[in-house]
């Protein structure tokens, strides 16, 4: 990540195809979510590209997902939907998880702050995931929504800075 901060000439801009790098970081989890009998939805009315850093996108959605994914308890649901919305690609992912307390929900992208961390030690991490999401969000002038409940659920939303392309 330090190689990128402050420094947008790093930044690969290419072609971005949306729909396929999430369903690899799906892949990736494929055993967490059928160890967890997780219900994943994912919902695209068709392909969606952005002009992005691949890497970086992937970085962000592969962080993402996997906590959408770690947070969600057995037998919950992780729901992943890309669409537009004002002439912008956004994708939305939710989770039916654990939450986020709203007090803790402005400390998130501190790094090494974990939400709930001594409520549920089982659950793994460095705290360092949102703060490099966050990060990298800002670089790439992509907008960064998280809202969250205690014992309801997650939702990021990403909102992509640019006119959708299609091909």
């Amino acid at each position: 990540m330090a190689r990128f901060e402050n420094q947008k000439q790093d930044v690969n801009t290419e072609l971005v195809y949306l729909n396929a790098i999430i369903l690899d970081v799906l892949t990736l989890n494929s055993e967490k979510i059928k160890s967890k009998h997780i219900n994943i939805k994912f919902e695209a009315e068709k392909d969606y590209y952005v002009h992005s850093d691949n890497f970086l996108v992937i970085t962000i959605l592969r962080n993402i997902i996997s906590n959408a994914i770690k947070y969600t308890e057995s037998k919950g649901e992780v729901s992943i939907l890309l669409f537009k919305q004002n002439g912008k690609t956004s994708c939305k992912i939710s989770d039916n998880g654990i939450g986020i307390a709203k007090e803790d929900l402005e400390n998130i992208f501190n790094p090494f702050f974990r939400s709930n961390s001594t409520e549920h030690p089982e659950i793994k991490g460095t705290g360092l995931g949102l703060s490099i999401v966050k990060r990298i969000t800002d670089l790439l002038d992509i907008k960064f929504k998280i809202e969250s409940k205690i014992d309801v659920g997650t939702s990021v939303i990403l909102v992509f800075n640019e006119e959708e392309k299609t091909l």
